[in-house]
């Protein structure tokens, strides 16, 4: 599996399990995440995205 892949299999658990739980995912993360899956950004930019957004803070 190549890394595009893998990181389009990580993206589509991810709103899998939201829809799981009675959730949805935004447009927003839907970009970034295509920035992620692209490997235009790695996984801690795609959750500190996440964060920022919601006012969670960085780690």
């Amino acid at each position: 599996m190549t890394g595009f892949e893998s990181r389009t299999a990580d993206v589509a658990e991810v709103i899998h399990s939201a829809h799981l739980e009675g959730g949805d995912v935004t447009q927003a993360f839907r970009d970034d995440a295509r920035d992620y899956v692209d490997g235009n950004i790695d996984v801690r930019e795609l959750l500190d995205r996440t964060r920022r957004r919601y006012g969670l803070g960085v780690a």
